[in-house]
């Protein structure tokens, strides 16, 4: 189901909170003038500040390692830096922001405002995904989304120029997503999305409402792809209940080519009845009596083109990983399965008809990425997840970055 790009991990040790800050101004780019209450944040985090009267920002106390810095304000377009911190590390990082254009020149997207509910149930259900927690969100400002469907390419696209606003009643976070890039196209089934997620924290009405919180986050975190990148940092797959292999996609030995699939299948329509009626044979085991007729062929049409081939290994995250430098030097499939079972609601979504079995997904690297110290990885373009993680890694599932689960007594 694609890439979600937002899709990054975070390790936060105490003992890195140190002294790391930042600091700046933010400016207005035609005319230099300062720009006051601007929003600076670190992406996918709950750490940032808004802009006084004259341009400047600070923030300070947050784990070291890399993050991207946003800078937004109305009537501008965002901004975005990447920042690394080592620890006890000071950086000054000013910004000019560019104003937008007043008329846009024809945006891709024009509004079908005579579907908008299908569009936005449809939205909602790949954006929030559909898990229990999607339940537990809401959208506070769905009338700032422009929705258009293509009945032609079969695709969804969403914008909005302001952020979306998602409370998460299971979670306890409030996210304001700066959505640039949404798009779903059913026919293939890809789903991609771009956007900076702000995390902030909702308060609690009880103790009891704050302990379910942490509960639900801790939930969600574990078996993630945070959790996981997390671990391939610190080279332990295993200790963190990862079952890691190499996965490769090898030609279907039974399944001949489409062009003579395509010739016998021709062939035999030809020889159908000429009334009208199409006569295939099934025998009563769902095995064709002939080896030559027409449902033989239409058989062999569905079968995939590639099955999958996996090595016999348990990976233990050290193998590719460059310890000193945090590059990890593998392109290709991973397949990675974490020691609990899949949500009931995946196990009825993928209609199997064996019981639910351990959460099982595909990460395919497209090329090296390089894990920082705190797991933000780089490029993410470079990562795209199939399988079960392509349904639970929602928006109604993302924890910011700086999430830290309890620690083992």
């Amino acid at each position: 189901m694609g890439r979600i790009l937002f899709t990054l991990a975070f390790l936060a040790s105490s003992t890195l909170l140190a002294q790391n800050s930042i600091r700046g101004k933010v400016l207005d780019e035609q005319t230099g003038e300062p720009i006051p209450f601007a929003n600076v944040f670190f992406a996918n985090t709950t750490f940032g500040a808004s802009t006084n009267a004259n341009g400047d920002y600070s923030f300070s106390n947050f784990p070291s390692g890399k993050y991207d810095i946003t800078f937004t304000f109305v009537g501008y377009m965002a901004a975005q830096q990447s920042v690394n911190f080592e620890g006890n590390t000071t950086l000054i990082v000013s910004q000019k922001l560019i104003p937008e254009v007043k008329v846009l020149k024809e945006i891709l997207v024009k509004p079908d405002t005579i579907d908008w509910k299908r569009n936005f149930r449809d939205f909602k259900y790949h954006f929030l995904g559909t898990s229990k927690y999607a339940k537990e969100c809401t959208i506070l400002n769905p009338k700032d989304l422009s929705l258009y469907f293509d009945p032609k390419d079969e695709t969804l696209v969403a914008y909005a120029k302001q952020p979306i606003v998602v409370e998460n009643n299971a979670t306890g976070y409030r996210i304001k997503y700066y959505l640039y890039h949404f798009e779903f196209v059913s026919r293939s089934g890809l789903f991609t999305i771009f956007g900076y997620p702000q995390f902030e924290e909702m308060t609690a009405k009880n103790e009891r409402e704050k302990k379910n919180w942490r509960k639900e986050r801790q939930r969600i975190y574990e078996g993630s792809v945070l959790h996981f990148m997390r671990a391939w940092r610190s080279q332990a797959f295993r200790e963190n209940n990862f079952n890691v292999s190499r996965l490769f996609r090898v030609p279907n030995k039974e399944r001949p080519s489409d062009e003579f699939l395509s010739s016998k299948i021709n062939e035999l329509r030809k020889k159908q009845p000429s009334n009208g009626q199409i006569r295939i044979t099934f025998s009563s085991n769902g095995k064709d009596i002939k080896g030559d007729s027409l449902s033989y062929f239409l058989r062999l049409r569905n079968l995939p083109k590639e099955i999958d081939s996996l090595v016999k290994e348990k990976l233990t995250g050290s193998e590719f990983m460059n310890s000193q430098t945090g590059e990890a030097h593998y392109q290709g499939l991973l397949t990675v399965q974490y020691d609990q079972l899949e949500d009931l609601i995946y196990t009825q979504t993928v209609v199997r008809r064996e019981q639910r079995i351990k959460q099982r997904s595909i990460l395919n690297v497209l090329a090296p990425i390089k894990i920082y110290d705190n797991g933000y990885y780089e490029d993410a373009r470079s990562i795209f997840i199939e399988n079960y993680w392509s349904w639970s890694e929602k928006i109604a599932t993302l924890l910011p970055l700086n999430y830290e689960p309890p620690k083992e007594n």
